[in-house]
């Protein structure tokens, strides 16, 4: 977690940034006028130049109530989004494409959906594992926890494995819980962005009562080199805003505050322009999750989309997703016409 200090150099060695007094006209302002210090100030990038104004961006707080609302979320729907092996069973149900899940465990006790089976030792494992790889489409095997966010503790195995990654991986997935499934592959126009983990489309769905459900906004999260996951607050990724209406993203490319606030007009790895780059698919990935929204029953979802080869693949959905990330690449979601009736609901005002 990045310190204030930490935070403070950042802004004050960020080329957009606005002059020092000004921040801190700004942010005085703001802090009195809310009757606490505004860190929202900070965490929307509001201290760069030409930014929107504050009053366009939800409160923590807010997004905090928002993501615990009894009238947005059932137990049964966050039941189903947390549990990755119940979201899998959810998606198998309904014919939704998702990554296919080989076993999931419980300590040393793991289940294929048929039967329970002990791996007692790194050597079975090992052996499991290459056969599991060996099988897959496309022999890779990709291991996260039952009920993870962020995409931390996760791994990928294939024939580059070393056989210290396998010890690695059988000490972390035998004191936990995890599902092993197969890797998945992504669409050209995505990979040549980042070939370095599968990078996915974030977009959130809002139904309204007695209403379809409708996509809000869209983002793409890409990796960076070194790691196996996109997500900007555990592997130093980053997200791109996606132009809805031209299905192209829509540069600059961005970092929260508390991983590193850098701003890309290309990948830092592959030198790709980002601008305008097209995301495939896009529609299809939007019919998606508002098939899988109106089927599930819960009504505000951010959802983790692969843009595959032959089409849209849902990696899972999270009722308590990153507003924070999905506002700012919007411009503020106070301002947003779908997002005011979310927060009518909840009795906040826009």
């Amino acid at each position: 977690m990045a310190t204030r200090k930490s935070k403070f150099d950042r802004i004050l060695n960020d080329p957009l940034r606005k002059n020092l007094i000004q921040i801190a006209f700004e942010l005085g302002f703001y802090s009195i006028k809310e009757r606490r210090f505004a860190k929202e100030y900070l965490s929307r990038l509001l201290y760069r130049k030409n930014s929107l104004p504050f009053n366009n961006y939800l409160r923590d707080a807010e997004i905090g109530k928002l993501q615990l609302s009894r009238i947005l979320h059932s137990d049964e729907s966050a039941e189903t989004l947390i549990n990755k092996v119940k979201f899998y069973q959810f998606c198998i149900q309904n014919n939704i494409p998702t990554p296919k899940i080989i076993v999931y465990n419980d300590k040393r006790r793991f289940n294929d959906f048929k039967t329970s089976f002990e791996i007692k030792d790194v050597e079975t494992f090992k052996t499991l594992a290459k056969e599991w790889m060996l099988a897959s489409k496309y022999q890779s095997i990709f291991i996260k926890p039952v009920d993870g966010k962020g995409g931390t503790n996760a791994y990928r195995l294939d024939h580059n494995t070393s056989e210290t990654e396998y010890d690695t991986v059988f000490n972390a997935i035998t004191a936990a819980h995890y599902i092993i499934q197969e890797t998945i592959i992504q669409h050209l126009d995505v990979q040549m962005v980042s070939p370095y983990s599968i990078n996915t489309l974030r977009v959130d769905t809002y139904k309204p009562l007695h209403e379809p459900s409708r996509v809000m906004s869209a983002l793409m999260r890409f990796g960076r080199k070194g790691f196996v996951v996109d997500n900007p607050g555990s592997s130093g990724g980053f997200f791109v805003p996606v132009d809805m209406q031209n299905m192209c993203l829509k540069a600059p490319g961005l970092q929260m505050m508390a991983v590193g606030n850098h701003t890309y007009l290309e990948h830092p790895d592959t030198h790709i322009l980002l601008d305008k780059h097209p995301v495939p698919y896009l529609d299809e990935a939007f019919a998606l999750v508002n098939q899988a929204c109106e089927l599930l029953g819960d009504r505000l979802i951010g959802w983790d989309v692969c843009i595959g080869p032959e089409g849209p693949i849902i990696i899972e959905g999270n009722h308590n997703y990153h507003m924070v990330m999905q506002e700012v690449a919007y411009g503020g979601y106070r301002k947003h016409p779908d997002f005011i009736r979310v927060l009518a609901e909840e009795q906040i005002k826009a």
